[in-house]
């Protein structure tokens, strides 16, 4: 959909890497005709190209340890954007397992460890902290580390939101083997001027 103020975009694809480019060339086109500056648009696509990859990549890896006989078809990834002129916002919905939260639910620098100064500075990194959450069924949890996708994306997006969603209890307070798919949110601002 597309007005003067706003582009919006919204549609489901089989989880396969080929539709990385498809979203990518729309996105990088409705970002042109938001007027969206050279560099805005370089971390936005960065952003969303990492984000697309990764949920394309976590349904797989859950659909190869779970796909029985009678499953014919790869299951979905939602991706949905939103362009307004001074702000970006984009939602993807994938069937994967989520974040490895036992590892990084519980990290704490070891002092035995050879590199001991880099788990402070990476343990203490507020700014990460402040513009990530995750919630496990709407429960908001603290992670302690992140990955490297994530750090990109958190790099170029003033707030990134994660939900993982749990089919069988809908208030469970950890994922379990029926966590079926993660919610990602990014938001920024326009931060350049054309």
């Amino acid at each position: 959909m597309t007005n003067e103020h706003e582009i919006t975009f919204l549609d489901s694809f089989a989880a396969d890497t080929i539709v990385v480019p498809q979203v990518i060339d729309n996105l990088i086109n409705d970002l042109k005709r938001m007027s969206y500056p050279k560099d805005d648009i370089d971390e936005i696509i960065l952003s969303m190209d990492e984000a697309i990859t990764n949920a394309i990549q976590e349904t797989v890896r859950k659909e190869e340890t779970t796909r029985t006989a009678d499953d014919n078809e790869r299951r979905k990834i939602t991706i949905r954007y939103s362009i307004r002129e001074d702000n970006f916002d984009a939602t993807i919905i994938d069937h994967g397992k989520g974040l490895d939260l036992s590892r990084l639910k519980g990290f704490v620098p070891n002092i035995d460890s050879s590199n001991y100064y880099d788990q402070i500075v990476k343990y203490a990194s507020e700014s990460e902290k402040n513009r990530l959450t995750v919630r496990v069924n709407g429960k908001e949890i603290t992670l302690k580390g992140i990955g490297v996708g994530l750090k990109v994306i958190l790099a170029f997006m003033d707030s990134v939101s994660i939900d993982l969603i749990d089919k069988e209890r809908v208030l469970a307070n950890s994922v379990s083997e029926f966590t079926d798919g993660t919610i990602l949110n990014l938001n920024r601002r326009r931060r350049y001027t054309a």
